[in-house]
């Protein structure tokens, strides 16, 4: 048996730790791994990840994981579908029987149902609830029963449907989630505070009990790469590409072009010009999502290009699972590099650039040429 878990870690809190304690316990009962793709530098809804993914990689092996696989640029800031497309197939690759997510409702036994909707969908209704303004995500959530759902549920179903267009044996394992949802609050009285509120109170003492002592120091050395340093980059970006050039860029289409050089004159910080770019139509993350392939200068061919490779890095490993990495490449459906070197970096070429804008707003060097993370 070998338990997957796709995440982001952003960063690994006590609602993270126990889900990966769940799955340490099923694979220990089946003499089995627990195996984890995990985005490394830029999150999916197009934020900049707070601390490092050797960092975060580490973290998750010593909380139980014997594996973590950096899921690429092109598969983390991605909309939901892609996200899942990806990092199924990496964990699939690696053998995963078992695929372990939280979710607010363990009920999924929906999920064929949606499924077989959205291959019947209404064309015509679709097109009616378009016109509406709403984005392709709402227009999905409304026709297909999952609007009275949070992003957590939506993305299992993103699993779900990864898995069963690629014709894969992978079991689903829901566990309830506990504590707080998106929005923070009193972070004093959670059972478990989610990432987003941990990073909404970053400067909060309290936050210190749902983080491990590791983790709370590494959140305490970054030097925190807040949105004031990303705009003048950005900015810069936007001005000298055009929109010809912008047009060019990844995700970026029916006319957003316009929407995102128009606005970039007219503010003088990233939160406005997201606001002021994103419509219903738009959503605050598929704007961030873009952004962030502009300031990497990601364009529609690179996704052509690198989004389908079948080469990914090894962030960390458990010492006495090493053994995993020589298993999966003998295999050969996806191939693992521990360390980065002449002969494979080509393979590498466009996360390689990517690193190098998160090096600049943390002003650190190499981090994509770390070592792989051993742990005892």
């Amino acid at each position: 048996m070998k338990i997957g878990i796709v995440a982001e870690f952003n960063p690994l809190h006590s609602g993270h730790r126990y889900l990966i304690e769940c799955a340490r316990k099923i694979a220990d009962e089946n003499n089995g791994e627990v195996i984890c793709v995990m985005s490394e530098f830029f999150t999916q809804r197009g934020e900049v990840a707070i601390v490092d993914g050797y960092t975060r990689a580490k973290e998750a092996v010593r909380s139980g994981c014997d594996m973590v696989i950096a899921l690429p640029y092109l598969g983390s800031v991605a909309y939901g579908d892609d996200f899942a497309k990806k990092s199924i197939e990496i964990l699939s690759g690696a053998g995963i029987t078992h695929l372990i997510f939280g979710t607010e409702n363990e009920d999924v036994s929906m999920f064929e149902e949606i499924y077989t909707k959205q291959q019947n969908k209404n064309r015509e209704e679709y097109k009616k609830l378009l016109k509406t303004g709403l984005n392709h995500a709402k227009i999905n959530s409304v026709l297909f029963g999952l609007e009275n759902n949070n992003p957590n549920f939506s993305l299992a179903y993103s699993y779900y449907k990864a898995i069963r267009e690629a014709d894969l044996d992978i079991k689903l394992i829901p566990v309830k989630r506990e504590g707080q949802g998106l929005n923070s609050g009193d972070v004093s009285e959670q059972v478990h505070l989610s990432a987003t509120a941990i990073r909404n109170n970053i400067n909060d003492e309290k936050i210190e009990k749902y983080l491990s002592k590791e983790m709370f120091a590494d959140l305490r050395k970054e030097n925190m790469a807040a949105e004031a340093e990303l705009f003048p980059y950005l900015k810069y970006k936007i001005l000298t590409l055009g929109k010809v050039g912008i047009e060019k860029i990844y995700d970026v289409s029916e006319g957003l072009e316009n929407r995102i050089y128009e606005a970039s004159l007219k503010v003088e910080n990233y939160s406005d010009l997201v606001n002021l770019i994103a419509t219903k139509r738009y959503s605050n993350k598929k704007i961030q999502r873009a952004l962030l392939h502009i300031l990497t200068n990601t364009t529609k061919e690179d996704y052509k290009k690198y989004f389908s490779t079948n080469n990914f890095r090894v962030l960390a490993v458990k010492k006495n699972k090493a053994a995993i990495i020589r298993e999966i490449n003998r295999e050969g459906k996806i191939i693992l590099h521990p360390l980065l070197n002449s002969k494979n970096s080509m393979n590498f070429e466009h996360d390689i650039k990517v690193a190098r804008i998160y090096e600049l707003l943390f002003s650190k060097k190499d981090i994509f040429r770390e070592n792989i993370q051993i742990i005892d």
